[in-house]
């Protein structure tokens, strides 16, 4: 299997290095790397020109003139122009386990559909230190809900533990309006394939200052406090899945019980209450657990 590693870099030096000397350690090494720079105004050119000529075979780069506005748009432009059988996204920040590359592959192995596989993760600070055994585990992460109608709404994915094959591939078309693309891919597999977790931490997520986001213990009663006082990020929430549902619709010529799901949950914004507890009802449109739950209940 032609197996590619995309990253997407911006200002990545302070921890970029670490990255591909992880990749460089991987047990399966029939693997392609490339690199796409988001108009970086640090060293992280330096670091991968430096990396590229020890593995010249291996890896190749590109770097934006301008800025692309997002990460999203940047794995896409690496996403388009990848003609790989598996395509793993890789952040610039985190450390590979070294069977990573081995161990997601075999779950490929007599894929005839569409397929996404993920994994579990440990999460590390800023100096590489252990801080959680497992992300899964500590923000109480229900793998399994991966029907259509729950990753509309909680997306199960972690993008940087992601692989695709090329079937999933063909059906990607780029979002507009959702700005992130691992809950989009996980998304149209839901819909046309499948989505496979792999019970086991291949990747050391670091957790900095600089993160989008970050593992939290959805369980903790200061989380369900931050959460409940926090209306603006709860309905911010909310939106991005109806806006996804959106698009697909637009988008994609979608299964009939997918396409009147999608209809009514983007159609929420204009509803009362009421009927807006009737439709996530009608369709099991609920996210996982109690705090998750009572959030989408107080602020849908």
């Amino acid at each position: 299997m032609k197996t590619e590693i995309l990253m997407a870099v911006y200002n990545g030096e302070k921890y970029l290095a670490e990255q591909l000397e992880s990749i460089a350690r991987q047990t399966y090494t029939d693997w392609k790397l490339t690199i796409r720079d988001d108009a970086s105004t640090d060293g992280s050119m330096i670091i991968i020109r430096q990396f590229a000529r020890c593995f010249p075979d291996k890896v190749s780069f590109f770097a934006n003139d301008k800025n692309s506005g997002s990460p999203k748009a940047n794995f896409f432009s690496l996403i388009n122009n990848s003609d790989a059988d598996i395509i793993f996204t890789c952040d610039q920040d985190d450390i590979w386990e070294e069977n990573k590359l081995e161990t997601t592959l075999k779950a490929f192995e007599g894929a005839d559909k569409p397929l996404l596989v993920h994994t579990d993760l440990s999460v590390i600070d800023e100096k590489g230190s252990a801080l959680y055994p497992s992300m899964i585990k500590k923000q109480h992460i229900d793998v399994g809900l991966t029907g259509i109608n729950r990753i509309i709404v909680q997306n199960v994915v972690t993008g940087c533990t992601m692989a695709f094959n090329r079937q999933l591939k063909a059906l990607l078309k780029e979002p507009e309006l959702v700005p992130v693309h691992d809950w989009w891919i996980a998304a149209l597999a839901a819909i046309y394939g499948d989505i496979v977790f792999i019970d086991k931490c291949t990747v050391r997520y670091r957790r900095h200052n600089d993160n989008v986001c970050g593992p939290q213990d959805m369980s903790s009663p200061a989380y369900l406090n931050g959460r409940l006082r926090d209306k603006k990020r709860s309905e911010r929430m909310l939106e991005l899945g109806y806006i996804m549902a959106l698009e697909l619709l637009e988008k994609y010529e979608l299964p009939a019980e997918t396409e009147r799901m999608l209809k009514a949950y983007a159609s929420m914004p204009q509803k009362n209450k009421l009927q807006k507890l009737g439709i996530i009802s009608k369709y099991g449109i609920w996210k996982s657990g109690f705090a998750r739950k009572l959030g989408q209940l107080l602020f849908m």
